[in-house]
């Protein structure tokens, strides 16, 4: 029978410098090439037992990074506990000086203003305003919008208080638009396909809808649905996923019913759905116009 590689268990606790490990005698540089340790980036390790999270990703990355750099963009957001993104999503980073980049890391040469920057989980990272700004000038609205919605979320962070700091940095690169996407930011969105949803039928024309609505009838709690437009009592509401629960199933139908008795029209948008935006919110728009002409609001 073999004997199991060693590990130091000072190695286990998350990813490390190669150099320093070897250098400190806890590993060999054949050891490192062995099954037992994964490489993320150039130098740095991770136990390969380990579940490599995203927050695990962007520490490594850091490991790597050069001693005056930021955390920035989509990972700042993670580390300030958005829980989006997946494998694919890069490490995003602001560094003073130009660097080769390996693969899963976004640079961008730059410095940001010591009000700008804060620490979170021992990492030198960009402040969630500022993080929101980043990502409102690096990202296309619709995919930008929905992590901005829910680090506002996480961070009590105000429509006025994004808006102010897009203020602030006017005529920088990205700007114009950071400043459209942070205007429509909105901290009380519960996913990414309901902020681009909301995004996508403001930018119609439409009325903006109201998050999370909670429909009351005579002082009794209904329902809650994702976007509504209460005047004419029309919501929408994102099925991400089938439900394959028999229970769950039922509950859900018995609150569209009960939405129906109250007098609402309920439109339920699939992720399928999502693929053809444009016919999507010609139909919304279809079906609100006739709801508005039936109620007279």
């Amino acid at each position: 029978m073999s004997r199991p590689p060693h590990q130091p268990p000072r190695l286990l606790r998350g990813p490390f410098r190669g150099a320093d490990a070897i250098a400190s005698g806890q590993v060999s540089k054949s050891q490192l090439r062995g099954r037992s340790w994964r490489r993320l980036y150039p130098d740095v390790y991770v136990s390969a037992a380990m579940e490599l999270t995203p927050v695990m990703r962007i520490q490594a990355a850091a490991l790597w990074l050069p001693k005056d750099s930021v955390i920035t963009g989509r990972s700042a957001a993670q580390l300030w506990g958005v829980q989006l993104g997946d494998e694919d999503t890069p490490v995003e980073a602001l560094c003073a000086t130009r660097v080769r980049v390996p693969p899963g890391l976004a640079i961008r040469i730059g410095r940001i203003p010591a009000d700008e920057i804060a620490f979170r989980r021992g990492l030198v990272v960009t402040t969630p305003g500022h993080t929101a700004w980043e990502i409102g000038r690096a990202l296309p609205q619709p995919e930008a919008i929905g992590w901005i919605d829910a680090l506002a979320r996480r961070k009590h962070l105000s429509n006025r208080e994004l808006r102010a700091h897009a203020d602030l940095h006017r005529g920088e690169p990205g700007s114009r638009r950071a400043t459209l996407t942070l205007a429509q930011a909105d901290a009380r969105a519960e996913s990414p396909p309901e902020s681009r949803l909301r995004v996508a039928f403001a930018t119609a024309g439409l009325p903006t809808p109201v998050p999370q609505f909670s429909v009351i009838i005579a002082g009794y709690f209904v329902a809650r649905v994702d976007l509504a437009w209460p005047a004419w009592r029309f919501a929408v509401e994102y099925d991400g996923r089938w439900h394959a629960d028999r229970a769950q199933l039922h509950r859900d139908r018995v609150r569209d019913r009960e939405l129906s008795a109250a007098g609402w029209f309920v439109f339920h948008v699939t992720r399928e759905d999502m693929h053809d935006m444009p016919r999507l919110v010609g139909q919304i728009t279809a079906l609100l116009r006739l709801r508005r002409d039936a109620i007279g609001a």
